[in-house]
């Protein structure tokens, strides 16, 4: 993430969140999902944002609960076994045949769910806090 004085980090961090979910939604569709977009894309996408071997730590953002970091960390390592075994399939068809997208499912699922509900109570947190100081300067 690079520094621009104009964007807080909060926010950054919100995007890559977003971005993620965005990524997941693939996965959650299982086989429907690889033939959406295809193989490469269905994982290059989550692998963009949530990967431990680029610089970016997101197991630090303030954008993810731990029960969310937990939940990203298990659907990684599925994703990471599934091309750990499939490392010379090629085509979404063998990918699909492989079993692999319909076990990555169901944590996608979780974490999909997961993510939604956290999201929405985030985002009801700092509309109240945003209210708050608005009416606090007076100007609500």
């Amino acid at each position: 993430m690079s520094e621009n004085p104009g964007v807080s980090k909060r926010l950054i961090e919100q995007r890559m969140r977003n971005r993620a979910m965005e990524a997941l939604e693939n996965l959650c569709d299982g086989d429907a999902g690889v033939r959406s977009i295809g193989l490469i894309e269905y994982v290059e996408q989550f692998f963009d944002i949530i990967n431990d071997d680029i610089p970016m730590r997101w197991r630090d953002w303030s954008s993810f609960t731990p029960d969310e970091v937990q939940a990203l960390d298990e659907v990684l390592r599925l994703l990471n076994a599934a091309c750990a075994a499939t490392p010379k399939l090629t085509s979404d068809d063998a990918f699909i045949a492989s079993g692999w997208p319909i076990k990555l499912q169901p944590a996608s699922i979780h974490l999909s769910r997961l993510c939604k509900t956290t999201g929405a109570v985030q985002q009801h947190a700092h509309a109240v806090i945003d209210h708050g100081l608005a009416r606090s300067q007076g100007q609500c």
